[in-house]
């Protein structure tokens, strides 16, 4: 009978995918911070990416990211925040935000994977980086001063004391407004799903208001 059973089950899963689509649970898939305000109503929904350079899981969630973000709904903002959880993340924070403020951090993203992921290029140092950038058509000079400028230590430090309000310890990790984080997940298809069920759970929260 449990044979049967068994047999039974594998064939609804392989022609009614939809029976055995994931059902997220609260402390397993994500977390809910309760210390930190519901969704207000009205308010725009967030998705906060949490990310390094260095994380090859980082590198390989990447395309799944890119996917959703093909998809997902047009009043919902993407976020990437780098994670400065420790000093060569913290370098690699600057390099993002300087990237991001002479408008180069979304083109050269997969440059920099690539370079450290596959070709072994750990860019551990601003040498290093530069040379990187500027093989790949980067303003140097330009690069270097927004290294230095107010607004991108400012970003890096904002994104340290975010990452520590999420409560969260490692990358990829996904945030909804601040409310809802990813917890753990199988693989990266079912990070990327989460954050649908997180949207949704926001949307919960706002329409109760």
């Amino acid at each position: 009978m449990k044979k049967i059973q068994a047999y039974s089950l594998f064939l609804l899963m392989a022609f009614f995918p939809f029976v055995a689509m994931a059902q997220f649970e609260e402390g397993h898939e994500y977390r809910v911070l309760y210390n930190q305000p519901p969704v207000e109503k009205g308010a725009p929904l967030e998705v906060v990416e949490f990310f390094w350079y260095g994380c090859p899981h980082c590198f390989k969630f990447e395309p799944y990211l890119q996917n959703w973000k093909a998809k997902k709904p047009a009043d919902v903002n993407l976020v990437k925040v780098p994670a400065a959880f420790h000093p060569q993340a913290k370098f690699h924070a600057y390099v993002y935000y300087a990237l991001e403020l002479i408008g180069e951090a979304e083109r050269m993203q997969n440059v920099i994977f690539e370079a450290m992921h596959k070709k072994g290029n750990k860019l551990g140092d601003q040498a290093a980086v530069e040379k990187l950038l500027e093989e790949n058509g980067v303003d140097v000079k330009t690069f270097r001063k927004a290294m230095k400028a107010w607004h991108v230590d400012s970003k890096v430090k904002r994104a340290i004391a975010l990452f520590d309000k999420s409560q969260l310890t490692g990358v990829p990790s996904i945030a909804v407004n601040g409310r809802f984080t990813s917890g753990d997940v199988k693989n990266y298809q079912q990070l990327a799903d989460v954050i649908d069920h997180m949207i949704g759970l926001a949307r919960e929260e706002q329409a109760q208001q």
